[in-house]
């Protein structure tokens, strides 16, 4: 069992004990969400060259990245003076509308290989 996977099973088990402990939705959501990243993060790291590659992080990739984060405060202020919406989840909804649009995208495009 690799290391990601042990991650990935101790987050279920303190998820699973903040939720019966706290018996708190929110809480216990939260904690699931933490800790997932937190184990995606260990996950980068652990494999930064493949990940690297696969994103396509070099000179291109990082201007590709920055362009995609100038898109996604663009939509959010959009949303912002269009909705008056709320902070978090209008950032939310933009990562999520923006990243599904630019993957499509990606998808659609001929490989190169």
């Amino acid at each position: 069992m690799g290391i990601v996977n042990r991650l990935l099973l101790v987050s279920l088990l303190i998820t699973a004990i903040v939720a019966f402990t706290t018996q708190n939705a929110i809480q216990t959501a939260w904690v699931a969400i933490g800790l997932s990243s937190l184990t995606g993060v260990v996950w980068i790291i652990s494999s930064k060259d493949q990940t690297f590659d696969h994103l396509g992080l070099n000179s291109a990739g990082l201007l590709n990245a920055f362009f995609f984060i100038i898109s996604v405060i663009a939509f959010s202020e959009f949303c912002f003076s269009l909705w008056d919406s709320p902070f978090v989840g209008t950032y939310i909804l933009s990562i999520t509308t923006v990243g599904t649009f630019w993957w499509t995208i990606d998808m659609l495009q001929p490989s190169t290989v």
